[in-house]
């Protein structure tokens, strides 16, 4: 028979299950944190029980982990008859209250909450201030924008992070000339020139104004232009980055390979091909980096031979590249994918497994039956859920190694197949 704790011991999702509101109440008090954590996390569940009248009631509870618990719920019901108790809410004692109830108008998005949000901006919590620019860029009142620019100086990173995301929701003059301003205000001086160009540019614009600023005497310019060419995207650059190829800095040489992947022209990718084996490991990693952005022109046979690179970053760099280009997810690229579920770099071995789980191919199940003994739980766990995947073909194979092939997964989770 178990403890008295272990027979008292709420099961929050039960609570839930049986709309047991007033049970999930008692449980935000429980001694273990574990349950206290997970009767908080419920508040969207609760949020469905269809107990609004309830909930308002529940604000003025003394207890202020329901006072907190009740705002955070009322923000996801959608019914405004809780504009005004949250409004009300901003005036409690308890900071946190203050915080969620400022961050559940901000979903029910009425207009009523403007101005109470707007006198939050100068509220003493930090988080509250967050919360309500946040809620006020939700409402998009044009009343609130002098008030969110004035939060722009704020002297919390947060503040003004939110007030900045809350501006971007205005097409107004107003909020976007205050933004341009903050932008450039965080820019060192040295750099607004330069960012400054990236910014105002224009595609019929003459590519020769950004790309004097990779030959620049400066290495921050040189470093902040070479990284804003990734997001251009612009086969005109392509010259002036593959002449950045050879930058003594790493950071440009790096940024401008993944330009020229963007680009993705056999003009462009040809300097990144030609440095997979460059005897350098960092100049292997940016060059296998870029290539991966290049989607379906990757030399996808050159890359997967990095797999076996004899540095391992450079393995797990290849990895990544090889998936972000798709190609591990190709049927054509089946038996290279099989090879690698052998490799020496765990992290290859668990990108290979799962990769063989989009392709669902059946020349796979008996290389990933090996898999089921690989040392690494994860690589196991995620072999078994392939084959489990790839259907019925796989069952039988697998019955010959469990005595119970129906739970083959949960076993291979515990330990290596051999064990059994």
């Amino acid at each position: 028979m178990g403890s008295i704790t272990e027979i008292t011991e709420p099961n929050i999702q039960s609570l839930v299950k049986n709309k047991d509101f007033q049970g999930i109440l008692n449980a935000l008090n429980h001694n273990d944190s574990k349950i206290r954590s997970e009767a908080e996390d419920t508040f969207m569940q609760v949020a469905k029980f269809d107990i609004l009248d309830i909930l308002i009631q529940s604000l003025d509870c003394e207890d202020k982990d329901i006072r907190r618990f009740v705002s955070r719920v009322l923000g996801e019901c959608g019914d405004l008859r809780a504009v005004e108790p949250l409004i009300q809410s901003l005036n409690d004692e308890d900071e946190c209250v203050v915080d969620y109830a400022a961050s559940s108008l901000g979903g029910l998005k009425n207009k009523k909450a403007v101005d109470p949000l707007i006198k939050i901006l100068s509220h003493k919590y930090w988080a509250a201030r967050s919360s309500a620019a946040s809620s006020l860029g939700l409402i998009a009142d044009s009343k609130a924008i002098d008030p969110l620019i004035q939060s722009l100086s704020d002297k919390v990173d947060d503040v003004r992070y939110y007030s900045e995301e809350a501006l971007q929701n205005f097409n107004d003059k107003k909020a976007i000339e205050a933004l341009d301003k903050y932008h450039d205000d965080q820019i060192p001086i040295h750099l607004k020139q330069v960012a400054r160009s990236f910014r105002n540019f224009k595609q019929s614009d003459s590519i020769s104004s950004l790309t004097k600023y990779l030959s620049d005497e400066n290495d921050e310019v040189r470093k902040y232009a070479a990284s804003h060419f990734v997001r251009l995207n612009d086969k005109r650059a392509t010259d002036a980055l593959i002449k950045s190829l050879s930058d003594r800095l790493l950071t440009v040489q790096a940024s401008a390979a993944n330009a020229l992947g963007y680009i993705g022209t056999q003009k462009a990718i040809e300097p990144l091909i030609n440095n997979l084996n460059n005897e350098d490991a960092k100049i292997r990693k940016w060059a296998v980096r870029g290539l991966g952005f290049s989607k379906e022109k990757a030399p996808t046979k050159d890359m997967f031979n990095l797999l076996n690179d004899e540095e391992e970053s450079v393995r797990i760099v290849t990895s990544n590249a090889l998936r972000r280009a798709g190609c591990l997810y190709q049927k054509q690229n089946m038996d290279l994918v099989l090879k690698n579920i052998y490799n020496t770099s765990e992290r290859v071995r668990l990108s290979m497994v799962a990769s063989l789980g989009e392709i669902w191919d059946e020349r796979a199940i008996n290389p990933l039956i090996d898999t089921l003994n690989d040392a690494e739980i994860s690589i196991r766990t995620n072999a078994a859920e392939v084959l489990g995947n790839i259907g019925e073909n796989a069952i039988e194979p697998l019955a010959q190694i469990f005595e119970n092939k129906h739970n083959f997964k949960k076993k291979v989770t515990i330990q290596p197949s051999s064990r059994f």
